[in-house]
């Protein structure tokens, strides 16, 4: 049994794809008899500067010994959690700070060509470098991030995936005439293309969001953009919905919703095939397109609302399409063995430096 502590960064008043990692690998490894607790220090950017304070925060902790017991192993998750110094630290990467990174020259980063902005990101991205070149096993929740990790740092690490949080709870019933959209809402992850895009699909079919925003005036914009299109009848926001009305939402979905800018992971993707649910996606919205293939198990349009209207609407008219989809996303599910179990050989990937 092994002293283990899972770092995590949170956001008070949030919930993400990170605190329910943190959660389920929590869960996974107290169930394996190890000694688990978690560290989570508020993440809270003013500005760019901050993003430095974060991390010198981390680099600060002591997490060698608490009440005269050691920790045997500390396991990272995104930036600036795996700042922590440890003798043995693993690393299951979920994102660096993307606004440095891949995010940077484009909407979705503050970041501009100011050289006090060129010098933050210098030394953003070298103590970047340093802190996960110290950890003893590196990971990544997909090979969209280890790609990233590569790319910028230079620094190889294995891919990982995340196993659904609710098992083999999902299922899959009779379609009703509604897309579902689940997640943060945030400007990244795009829902008003979905938006913009209904009142160019048949009227019978509707759009519920379940999801809480995280985004000053991203609320007001989507309900504008609604009330601009007279949708106030055909849009739905649910915000935080239980696991138990999740699983049903996603279960009697026509289709899923998810075309977030160059994403992660996310696990909406794997919660819809494994509800059987073809998902809508675009040609940039990253890991999604490791599990989504255009007419296979979804659709991969082009990240416009007009793009998503004509892929959308060719799919609800086009039933036998729709139902060889349908067969292709239950096959695709059925295959990938992570979406309901993997935990073992994940727990011992990430519990290999314990071995040295």
């Amino acid at each position: 049994m092994a002293s283990i502590l899972i770092l995590g960064v949170k956001v008070p008043f949030t919930r993400g794809g990170q605190e329910v990692l943190v959660n389920t690998l929590t869960r996974e490894l107290k169930g394996r008899g190890h000694q688990v607790d978690t560290v989570e220090l508020p993440y809270r950017i003013v500005d760019k500067t901050s993003l430095l304070k974060q991390a010198a925060l981390w680099r600060s902790l002591d997490l060698d010994c608490f009440s005269g017991k050691k920790v045997d192993l500390v396991i990272a998750t995104k930036f600036p959690s795996y700042c922590v110094e440890h003798p043995r630290k693993s690393l299951w990467l979920v994102h660096q700070e993307r606004s440095a990174y891949e995010l940077l020259g484009g909407r979705f980063s503050d970041f501009s060509d100011d050289p006090r902005d060129a010098l933050i990101r210098e030394e953003l991205l070298s103590l970047d470098t340093v802190a996960i070149g110290e950890c003893a096993y590196r990971s990544a929740i997909s090979r969209n991030v280890a790609d990233r990790l590569k790319a910028f740092n230079g620094i190889d690490a294995e891919v990982l995936y995340p196993p659904l949080p609710l098992g083999q709870r999902y299922r899959c019933e009779p379609e009703e005439p509604y897309i579902l959209s689940v997640g943060r809402i945030c400007t990244i992850k795009r829902v008003d293309l979905m938006i913009k895009a209904l009142s160019s699909i048949h009227h019978d079919i509707r759009l519920k969001i379940a999801g809480l925003p995280d985004e000053p005036g991203v609320m007001e914009y989507l309900t504008n953009e609604v009330a601009a299109r007279d949708l106030n009848r055909r849009v739905e926001f649910l915000g935080r919905v239980s696991d138990d009305d999740l699983i049903t939402l996603y279960a009697r979905a026509m289709m899923v919703y998810y075309a977030p800018y160059d994403e992660d992971y996310g696990y909406v993707t794997l919660e819809a095939l494994a509800s059987g649910k073809p998902v809508i996606t675009a040609h940039d919205s990253g890991g999604t397109l490791e599990f989504v293939t255009h007419h296979e198990t979804g659709i991969v349009a082009e990240p416009t609302p007009e793009s998503i209207a004509i892929q959308v609407q060719h799919l609800i008219d086009n039933s036998a399409l729709r139902l060889a989809v349908g067969e292709r996303v239950k096959v695709a599910a059925a295959s990938m063995g992570f979406l309901f179990s993997g935990w073992n050989n994940l727990i011992e990937r990430l519990l290999s430096p314990l071995e040295g």
